[in-house]
């Protein structure tokens, strides 16, 4: 998003629009995947030395607020921010902790079915996934054949 686009957003949403804030929602706007507040401060500060976390963390909130961009929380894990603001889902590994946008069609009947039963005004779902990543499910495995060969070894 250019400058000139996020000012227009700021005014859209409410919010005053900083050369900051404009730096923190392009640097969620250029990564492919979920960023913590954390890894965002790293990079913001790669151009802006002087940048507080504080600053950071408080922005992203604002952006989140006002609908530029998605917080999503995860029990104990630091949240993590998405780009798309659009109603999607996400698949996250329980190991190495990655998220992954998924469009599943069969979640959008889930509103239906929630607001038929609870007789509530369903305004937004969010759906997450757990499992594990090929990676991480390819390590696995590859653990588990050592276990299993070394039992094996004992055994003969």
């Amino acid at each position: 998003m250019h400058w000139k686009d996020n000012n227009v957003a700021a005014e859209k949403s409410g919010y005053r629009n900083t050369t900051q804030r404009a730096v923190i929602l392009a640097e969620v706007e250029a990564y492919e995947g979920h960023l913590t507040a954390g890894e965002i401060f790293e990079r913001v500060r790669r151009r802006y030395p002087t940048i507080a976390y504080g600053t950071v963390y408080r922005t992203l909130h604002l952006l989140a607020e006002h609908g530029l961009i998605q917080e999503l929380t995860f029990a104990d894990q630091a949240s993590r921010f998405d780009k798309r603001v659009e109603r999607h889902d996400h698949v996250h590994c329980t190991e190495c902790g990655i998220i992954v946008d998924v469009d599943v069609p069969v979640a959008l009947m889930a509103t239906h079915v929630a607001e038929e039963q609870s007789e509530f005004t369903i305004t937004s779902h969010h759906t997450v996934f757990n499992g594990l990543c090929p990676a991480c499910k390819a390590t696995l495995n590859k653990t588990q054949r050592s276990v299993l060969v070394e039992t094996r070894a004992t055994q003969a």
